[in-house]
């Protein structure tokens, strides 16, 4: 799409599809334009022709407040990325999400022809016709923001995790996701590899959290991980155990992945990140290896901002 100029400001509509928000923002030439960062309802659960439009709708702010608010020249670069749940075929730009009460009306949809269409009906209007020349990526929401992070540590090599209402995964190498190698299990995701009596996913997210907690006997009624971990912080022993035994079983789970894929750190994001410094030393002694550092970030969203404009970085091997 769009031939590329040097003279061209290259500026990336950039969007974190969640199954309730959808979170959007620019980069233009690399950098995330702070004052264009947005949130919207996702409408995840109606049917196509709305998910659709709210996207358009999104791309047209974007495209808005770059031209109009921040009153630059439409003669750029253009392109769209966008972070998007799985399943999903991140290559074709196919969605297969089923069963999960969200963007299930997009099911075996090609996204990124339907946007194409999209703009070419609209394209009598000025920011249609730009946007219908742009390249449109997709990739999964835990690996960009991986990538996004690895501006911060461009030549190393790490496992990232995001610990959430699930648990996602990437393994990057010098600024490059890695699906496969010593170490790296298919697609780099761990989520649906075993681990004691169930799967990743189901031990290292929230309700895994939860579900320790309820065994442990530390889980009272109302209470959510926040919560868990406030009474942690203000002494609660048992509390407080259950984040050292989430830590300690964390290591456990990783220590075959580090053992083979030699990572200089590991990288945490996502809300349980938040409790970060309730489990960390735990994770550190069970990793058993001091010079593996511990990076946390509980800004997912700027990263995988960052991480979708890295999507059309040519020579990171995503064209």
């Amino acid at each position: 799409m769009g031939c590329e100029s040097p003279l061209k400001p290259k500026v990336v509509i950039a969007l974190d599809v969640g199954g309730t928000f959808i979170k959007s923002g620019l980069v233009v030439d690399g950098e995330l334009q702070q004052a264009s960062c947005k949130q919207h309802p996702a409408l995840a659960d109606q049917d196509a022709e709305v998910i659709i439009e709210q996207f358009i709708s999104i791309f047209e702010d974007q495209y808005q407040f770059y031209t109009v608010t921040l009153g630059k020249s439409a003669n750029c670069t253009w392109n769209i990325g966008l972070a998007f749940p799985g399943p999903f075929d991140y290559q074709q730009g196919i969605c297969y999400i089923q069963g999960l009460s969200k963007y299930e009306a997009l099911y075996g949809k090609n996204v990124r022809e339907v946007l194409y269409t999209r703009f070419n009906t609209l394209q009598h209007k000025e920011w249609a016709k730009h946007l219908l020349q742009a390249d449109i990526r997709f990739e999964n929401d835990a690996k960009l923001f991986a990538l996004g992070v690895s501006r911060l540590f461009p030549n190393e090599r790490y496992i990232s995790l995001t610990l959430g209402t699930g648990l996602g995964s990437a393994f990057i190498d010098r600024a490059s996701i890695l699906n496969e190698g010593p170490g790296v299990p298919e697609d780099g995701w761990l989520f649906d590899k075993p681990f004691l009596e169930s799967t990743i996913d189901n031990a290292f997210s929230r309700r895994g959290i939860l579900r320790l907690a309820e065994q442990m006997g530390a889980l009272e009624k109302g209470m959510d991980v926040k919560e868990l971990a406030e009474q942690a912080r203000n002494g609660n022993s048992l509390c407080c155990k259950v984040f050292e035994e989430f830590g300690a079983r964390l290591a456990r789970m990783l220590k075959s992945y580090v053992i083979d894929y030699q990572p200089n750190r590991i990288v945490i994001g996502g809300q349980i990140a938040k409790s970060i410094d309730l489990f960390s030393p735990a994770l550190q002694k069970g990793l058993a290896d001091s010079s593996i550092g511990i990076f946390t970030s509980e800004n997912v969203f700027e990263h995988t901002l960052i991480g979708i404009s890295r999507l059309f970085d040519d020579s990171l091997g995503f064209n």
